[in-house]
């Protein structure tokens, strides 16, 4: 049982990096398609909801450009690829603070 959550004989705990950065590239794929969609559908509650995250600040004040479909192919992989390393970095660097 152990085993299969990933924690070692011991206490250690194991983290696999590639299925880590995988795992979380394919979570922030989905999430980057939830919200482009969410903008093309329904731009104004989209914007409302970015305001509240950005601790108020007024999107709606920000220069608006209709997302085109080259522009969200570009954004979901450069956000991939960017959180794929950055689920690697996190795997990495969790193995080696369990360790200490």
């Amino acid at each position: 049982m152990a085993a299969r959550l990933g924690i070692l004989k011991g206490g250690e705990a194991k983290m696999k990096e590639q299925a880590f950065a995988n795992a979380f590239a394919v979570t922030i794929a989905i999430v980057y398609v939830v919200c482009a969609g969410w903008v093309v559908v329904s731009r104004s509650t989209f914007m409302g909801l970015a305001g509240s995250w950005i601790h108020g600040v007024n999107m709606e004040s920000l220069p608006y450009t209709a997302p085109t479909a080259a522009g969200l192919v570009f954004g979901l992989i450069t956000a991939v690829v960017a959180s794929w390393v950055a689920g690697y970095i996190f795997a990495w660097l969790y193995k080696q603070f369990s360790k200490m």
